[in-house]
């Protein structure tokens, strides 16, 4: 699935918007041979300038942040200039108040730039830290695959998380696991059974899907967090505790003072 069949599987608007091109020296901060070909390469083939787009959206007739990956560039891998999109799609959604919805498919950092790319991985736990201090919500959903470090953090990282049948979901890539390991474990299947995943959801039901979620939680998005509340108080009824013998002891201490019938047989019991 290209990112323009993922976007136009879900929204019904989408304006797609570009942070300022970064300059860079030639072939990457490692001086990749070749890399420079081939991100052009990429975005001939993708019409996509970067593994990541984002923009506005109105996604089941409710406003949101569309954050998409396009595998087909470069394997939807995460460089310097994917995590400013990633950034700045976070912030977006923080600035506009309204919930972030990511189509994520990918295969972790971008080799072609070292720690320069894992360096995005940080970027996007603090923006997604700041989303959720803001109580603006973000819903993610994942696509074949979903591996590395962009499930680490984008996927792993929201707030509800939804996987398409059969997806490709985990840390490790299929050329870098263990021989023996389990394939079922990968599975958005497998990950929804170890609870990793909240839902697994075929792709014609996605935007009904999204667009539930989005309603239940159009409210934290636009009147914030609420207050805090307030710590329980004893009852005034309650007796005071006064070094209880038994654990028992504690136990009916603890109780209202109207419950003699329950007092009566637990006293039985543990007698």
């Amino acid at each position: 699935m290209t990112s323009a069949e993922a976007i136009s599987l879900v929204a019904e608007v989408f304006e797609e918007q570009r942070p300022p091109e970064r300059a860079g020296a030639p072939d990457g901060p490692l001086g990749w041979a070749g890399y420079d070909a081939a991100r052009a390469r990429a975005a001939e083939a993708t019409g996509a300038a970067e593994s990541v787009r984002y923009g506005l959206a109105v996604v089941g007739g409710h406003r949101c942040v569309l954050l998409v990956f396009e595998f087909g560039f470069l394997g939807g891998s995460l460089g310097e200039r994917a995590g400013d999109r990633l950034a700045a799609a976070y912030r977006l959604a923080g600035r506009e108040r309204v919930p972030l919805v990511s189509l994520v498919a990918t295969g972790g950092s971008r080799m072609q730039e070292g720690m320069v790319a894992l360096g995005q991985l940080q970027r996007v736990a603090r923006e997604a830290a700041a989303l959720r201090a803001a109580a603006v919500p973000h819903l993610a959903v994942l696509r074949d695959p979903a591996t590395g470090g962009g499930w680490a953090t984008v996927g792993a990282g929201a707030d509800v998380v939804l996987a398409l049948p059969g997806a490709q979901v985990g840390f490790a890539g299929s050329r870098v696991r263990p021989p023996d390991a389990d394939p079922s474990a990968y599975t958005a299947e497998g990950q929804f059974a170890a609870g990793q995943v909240d839902a697994v959801v075929p792709p014609e039901h996605l935007r009904e899907t999204l667009a539930r979620w989005l309603g239940a939680l159009r409210r934290t998005a636009t009147e914030g967090p609420p207050e805090p509340a307030p710590v329980p108080q004893r009852p005034p009824q309650s007796p005071p505790v006064e070094s209880p013998v038994r654990g028992w002891d504690a136990v009916r201490a603890a109780r209202a003072p109207e419950r003699p019938r329950a007092d009566a047989y637990l006293d039985h019991y543990f007698a």
